[in-house]
């Protein structure tokens, strides 16, 4: 790889367009290339040019004060230029190399271009593609081009090498050493792990700060979680216990419909033979048409008789008023309690003990015989009815109509009344019967007929009741069970025919499970949509700050790790350059010495102290070296302290340090200006037959006035300066002139 052309247009008093081009010499070296001329006519500021486009920042190193300083300011006879343009055209001849920015690998030539505008605009071009500064240093270090180093060094630059600190001299041979392009990489690996634990930081707060919101998010999808299957097992038990429930409603009311049904149709059968023989009745007594008193008695008690059924079904009508009442404020079923089932049966043993003792009389008075028995038919009627529908033990909540229960005490006492008129009226009859028995028998034994049917017509009325009122106890029960369906359950109801087909086991906790379960929902509650979208969004940014975080983390050792390869492969380097640097530094310095010797010394950092200030320790591969001393010792004198040296020891030093670089390290160019202006004539021909031995592989473009060089270049470029400021180019190639003179 070496310096093909260089092309500057505007920079400092090249204010035209100006090419040079640079070739290798008659047996393919690199060679070297002279640029003379007089004093001021600008032949230094080629050395800057090249300085300038490869990066350089400081305005001092450029001879400027502000960064216009190296546009073309104008003159006299020109107007001033508009900006500056160096552009470097670099032959590479190692395609390994890559190019950020540019493609994978490096083209076989390589142009880099700066250009500076007087409003302050500037850019850096690779191959005419915009690229970073930091673009042009990564690739001038793989390329071996030091940027401020001794790939460009400048006149006053030479003695700076040894009136350098020991850091500043390791920074220098560093870069000589090739290790600006690892460094470079690091301190790279650096910041991307100071802006990787950056983003971390970030990351863990934002984490931290999304974390109580997604637990709690979390909680409440496990609340719904939970609702689900509550609600999945409340289904079940719903339809279980529904089915059930209507299973035995339509089943009662089969048959209460069709205990109503027999009820009516006994009535009508017993209706008919009650008439048939009120019509045999009727018969007879005109045939043998009975006394007044006797009339009388049958007029009586046939209006006692029709009173105390109309009596009875008002009863009956009001009991089923009652009974409709209590199903319909009833919400719960429980066990009729052993206290009350002792206390019915002892009740009517005593009836049946009161009417016992009331048969077993001389003279049965029939009255209150009718009365037990009526009594003992209503006990044990609610007795069963308890039992069917039986109330708990604690007296129930429910409070009853009190204009109900008088209607219902108010017909009691009469229907009372109207059994004991009967009782009288049906004792007078039957002393008539007696006496005129022999006469009207016949009418008197269809008399007890009619009574009887219509005793029996009572008793089917009281079924027919009965049935009537448990009918409407069913459907009270179906239409408070619907309300309850409706409002817990009302998906079930299209389908209750199909859930009572099915044969459902209810156990006897089923309504209080149900209830729990119902209270539970309640509890948890209803979760809002938006909730669970909240969820899902803050779930998959957890998720990917989670995985980002783990990713900085694997980043951030990755690049440890690379910074640690990094350093090992800089010590290694370091170690071995700087002996072949120490090496070369003796032999160059006893050639152009004729004798003496030199040499560089390593100068250990100081060792880490903890806070009481004793000194850490650390293995021998953790510590390293701070800074480089370098030991002259001239030819015939004993000391090795460098400001001891004269003016030209100190350059002909400084020189042979840059020779032996070269030739540990060589730069694929190498500009000097006026490096040698110190030197005699004698060492100058010493410093150019050097230059000449090194530029097989290094390619040199030097500003000189010293003969010597000239003699050893292969191209000569002078510059001269016109009237106008603006500086102008000759260029003889040393091959022409050679052949011209043979």
């Amino acid at each position: 790889m070496y310096l093909k052309r260089m092309e500057l247009q505007g920079f400092k008093t090249f204010a035209q367009k100006t090419v040079l081009e640079f070739v290798l010499d008659k047996a393919g070296r690199r060679g070297i290339t002279a640029i003379v001329g007089p004093n001021g006519s600008g032949k230094s500021n080629i050395a800057d040019a090249i300085r300038w486009v490869m990066g350089e920042q400081s305005l001092k190193l450029l001879r400027g004060k502000k960064s216009e300083d190296v546009i073309f300011s104008g003159s006299d006879r020109r107007a001033r230029s508009g900006f500056s343009e160096v552009t470097l055209t670099i032959e590479n001849d190692s395609p390994s190399l890559e190019l950020r920015g540019a493609g994978s690998d490096l083209p076989s030539e390589v142009s880099i271009t700066r250009r500076l505008y007087r409003d302050g605009q500037s850019n850096y071009e690779i191959n005419r593609q915009t690229v970073r500064l930091q673009d042009v240093v990564m690739l001038l270090a793989q390329c071996g081009i030091g940027q401020r180093t001794y790939s460009v060094i400048a006149q006053g630059m030479v003695d700076q090498i040894l009136v350098a600190s020991p850091t500043e001299r390791k920074e220098f041979f560093d870069e000589a050493f090739g290790l600006k392009s690892f460094q470079l990489k690091r301190q790279s690996a650096l910041n991307k792990i100071e802006h990787a634990r950056e983003n971390l930081g970030q990351t863990e707060a934002l984490l931290r700060e999304i974390e109580p919101r997604l637990q709690s998010l979390s909680r409440q999808m496990k609340r719904l979680e939970q609702r689900d299957q509550v609600e999945t097992e409340l289904k079940s038990l719903e339809q279980v216990f529904y089915g059930h429930g209507w299973l035995e409603i339509s089943q009662g009311l089969t048959v209460a419909a069709e205990k109503l049904k027999k009820a009516k149709a006994a009535q009508a059968e017993h209706g008919e033979v009650a008439h048939k023989l009120e019509a045999d009745l009727a018969k007879l007594e005109k045939a043998a048409p009975a006394s007044q008193g006797f009339r009388e008695l049958q007029k009586s008690l046939e209006g006692l008789m029709k009173e105390r059924g109309t009596l009875r079904e008002r009863e009956l009508k009001l009991e089923a008023k009652h009974e409709v009442a209590a199903a319909r404020a009833e919400k719960t079923w429980s066990p009729l309690p052993l206290s009350k089932i002792i206390e019915s049966v002892e009740m009517v043993r005593a009836k049946h003990e009161a009417l016992d003792d009331l048969l077993k009389q001389k003279q049965v008075d029939l009255a209150a015989v009718r009365q037990l028995v009526g009594e003992l038919r209503e006990l044990s009627r609610e007795f069963i009815q308890r039992l069917q529908r039986p109330a708990p033990e604690v007296e129930a909540t429910i409070k009853s109509d009190p204009v109900l229960e008088k209607e219902l005490k108010e017909a009691a006492e009469a229907l009372t009344l109207i059994n004991q008129q009967v009782t009288v009226v049906e004792a007078k009859l039957e002393l008539w019967n007696q006496e005129e028995q022999k006469e009207r028998k016949h009418i008197f034994d269809l008399q007890h007929q009619l009574n009887r049917a219509r005793q029996d017509r009572q008793t089917v009325d009281e079924r027919a009741s009965e049935a009537a009122v448990e009918l409407a106890r069913f459907e009270t029960r179906r239409d408070g069970f619907l309300v309850d369906l409706r409002q817990h359950a009302p998906q079930l109801e299209s389908g209750l025919d199909k859930l009572q087909a099915t044969s459902y086991k209810l156990q006897a906790d089923m309504p209080a499970r149900l209830q729990k379960l119902r209270s539970q929902l309640e509890w948890i509650g209803s979760i809002d949509p938006e909730t669970v979208k909240e969820h899902e969004e803050t779930k998959t940014r957890h998720e990917f700050l989670r995985t980002q975080t783990d990713d900085l983390r694997q980043s951030i050792q990755g690049l440890e790790i690379v910074i640690t390869e990094l350093d090992t492969t800089i010590r290694e380097r370091s170690e071995k350059a700087f002996h072949e640097l120490d090496r070369e530094f003796g032999i160059f310095f006893k050639k152009l010495f004729q004798g003496g010797e030199a040499k560089l010394i390593e100068v250990l950092s100081e060792p880490e102290v903890d806070e009481a200030g004793n000194a850490i320790e650390q293995d021998q591969e953790e510590q390293g070296f701070s800074g480089i001393e370098i030991q002259a010792t001239a030819p015939g004198k004993r000391f090795k302290a460098i400001a001891l040296l004269s003016g030209g020891e100190r350059a002909l030093t400084s020189i042979a340090l840059i020779c032996a670089i070269m030739a540990t390290n060589p730069s694929p160019f190498v500009v000097l200006d006026e490096v040698d202006a110190a030197l005699d004539e004698s060492n100058s021909r010493k410093f150019a037959e050097i230059i000449d031995s090194l530029a097989d592989k290094t390619q040199f473009i030097v500003v000189t006035h010293n003969r010597a060089t000239m003699t050893q270049s292969n191209v000569l470029y002078g510059v001269t300066m016109g009237d106008d400021g603006v500086s102008q180019l000759l260029s003889v190639k040393m091959d022409d002139v050679e052949r011209m003179r043979r």
